[in-house]
Protein backbone atom coordinates (compact mmCIF):
# COMPACT_ATOMS: atom_id res chain seq x y z
CA UNK A 1 0.00 0.00 0.00
CA UNK A 2 2.85 2.40 0.80
CA UNK A 3 4.25 2.40 -2.79
CA UNK A 4 0.78 3.11 -4.20
CA UNK A 5 0.19 6.08 -1.85
CA UNK A 6 3.75 7.32 -2.46
CA UNK A 7 3.05 7.39 -6.20
CA UNK A 8 0.24 9.91 -5.56
CA UNK A 9 2.19 12.40 -3.41
CA UNK A 10 5.63 12.70 -5.00
CA UNK A 11 8.42 13.62 -2.61
CA UNK A 12 6.21 13.62 0.52
CA UNK A 13 7.24 11.02 3.12
CA UNK A 14 4.80 8.07 3.32
CA UNK A 15 4.91 5.31 5.94
CA UNK A 16 2.70 3.06 8.06
CA UNK A 17 4.10 4.49 11.31
CA UNK A 18 4.74 8.11 12.25
CA UNK A 19 8.50 8.78 12.07
CA UNK A 20 10.34 10.47 14.90
CA UNK A 21 10.89 13.31 14.28
CA UNK A 22 7.74 13.69 12.21
CA UNK A 23 8.20 15.74 9.00
CA UNK A 24 6.06 18.86 8.58
CA UNK A 25 4.34 17.24 5.59
CA UNK A 26 3.73 13.53 5.93
CA UNK A 27 1.28 10.75 4.97
CA UNK A 28 0.53 7.71 7.11
CA UNK A 29 -1.42 4.82 5.57
CA UNK A 30 -2.25 1.66 7.48
CA UNK A 31 -4.63 -1.30 7.60
CA UNK A 32 -7.01 -0.87 10.53
CA UNK A 33 -9.59 -3.57 9.95
CA UNK A 34 -11.44 -5.81 7.59
CA UNK A 35 -12.73 -9.36 7.35
CA UNK A 36 -13.19 -12.27 4.97
CA UNK A 37 -16.20 -11.90 2.67
CA UNK A 38 -16.02 -15.49 1.44
CA UNK A 39 -13.23 -18.01 0.72
CA UNK A 40 -12.03 -15.95 -2.25
CA UNK A 41 -12.49 -12.29 -1.23
CA UNK A 42 -11.51 -10.12 1.74
CA UNK A 43 -12.44 -6.58 2.72
CA UNK A 44 -9.46 -4.55 3.96
CA UNK A 45 -9.98 -1.14 5.59
CA UNK A 46 -7.19 1.39 5.00
CA UNK A 47 -6.96 4.67 6.92
CA UNK A 48 -4.88 7.57 5.60
CA UNK A 49 -3.68 10.55 7.67
CA UNK A 50 -2.19 13.58 5.90
CA UNK A 51 -0.24 16.15 7.94
CA UNK A 52 0.83 19.52 6.53
CA UNK A 53 1.75 23.03 7.74
CA UNK A 54 -1.74 24.34 6.90
CA UNK A 55 -5.27 22.95 6.86
CA UNK A 56 -5.51 23.76 3.13
CA UNK A 57 -2.32 21.82 2.33
CA UNK A 58 -3.44 18.86 4.46
CA UNK A 59 -6.79 18.85 2.66
CA UNK A 60 -5.11 18.98 -0.77
CA UNK A 61 -2.78 16.13 0.14
CA UNK A 62 -5.69 13.98 1.36
CA UNK A 63 -7.65 14.78 -1.81
CA UNK A 64 -4.74 13.69 -4.00
CA UNK A 65 -4.45 10.32 -2.25
CA UNK A 66 -8.23 9.82 -2.15
CA UNK A 67 -8.54 10.50 -5.89
CA UNK A 68 -5.73 8.02 -6.49
CA UNK A 69 -7.76 5.24 -4.89
CA UNK A 70 -10.68 5.91 -7.22
CA UNK A 71 -8.87 6.81 -10.44
CA UNK A 72 -5.95 4.38 -10.47
CA UNK A 73 -5.34 0.67 -10.33
CA UNK A 74 -4.40 0.21 -6.70
CA UNK A 75 -3.14 -3.35 -7.16
CA UNK A 76 -4.07 -6.17 -9.58
CA UNK A 77 -5.76 -8.11 -6.75
CA UNK A 78 -8.03 -5.19 -5.76
CA UNK A 79 -11.53 -5.77 -7.11
CA UNK A 80 -13.34 -2.77 -5.62
CA UNK A 81 -12.65 0.48 -3.72
CA UNK A 82 -15.34 1.84 -1.40
CA UNK A 83 -15.15 5.04 0.62
CA UNK A 84 -15.78 4.60 4.36
CA UNK A 85 -15.23 8.22 5.36
CA UNK A 86 -14.51 11.19 3.14
CA UNK A 87 -11.51 13.36 4.09
CA UNK A 88 -12.18 15.36 7.24
CA UNK A 89 -10.14 17.67 9.47
CA UNK A 90 -8.50 15.85 12.38
CA UNK A 91 -5.86 18.27 13.75
CA UNK A 92 -3.52 17.06 16.47
CA UNK A 93 -1.85 19.11 19.20
CA UNK A 94 0.82 20.60 16.95
CA UNK A 95 -0.29 20.49 13.32
CA UNK A 96 -3.06 20.26 10.78
CA UNK A 97 -4.18 16.82 9.64
CA UNK A 98 -6.82 15.36 7.35
CA UNK A 99 -8.00 11.72 7.61
CA UNK A 100 -10.10 9.36 5.50
CA UNK A 101 -10.73 5.63 5.18
CA UNK A 102 -11.41 3.33 2.26
CA UNK A 103 -12.32 -0.36 2.05
CA UNK A 104 -10.65 -2.49 -0.59
CA UNK A 105 -12.22 -5.74 -1.75
CA UNK A 106 -9.28 -7.96 -2.62
CA UNK A 107 -8.64 -11.46 -3.81
CA UNK A 108 -7.71 -13.33 -0.65
CA UNK A 109 -4.48 -15.22 -0.13
CA UNK A 110 -5.20 -18.37 1.84
CA UNK A 111 -2.58 -20.83 3.07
Amino acid sequence: MIPFVKSKVGSVTVASKVPNPRPGTFVRAWVNGGAAINPVLERVVITVDCWAPSIVQASQLASAVREGFFRSTVHPLVRRVEEITRPYSQPDETSDRYRFSVALTIRATRH
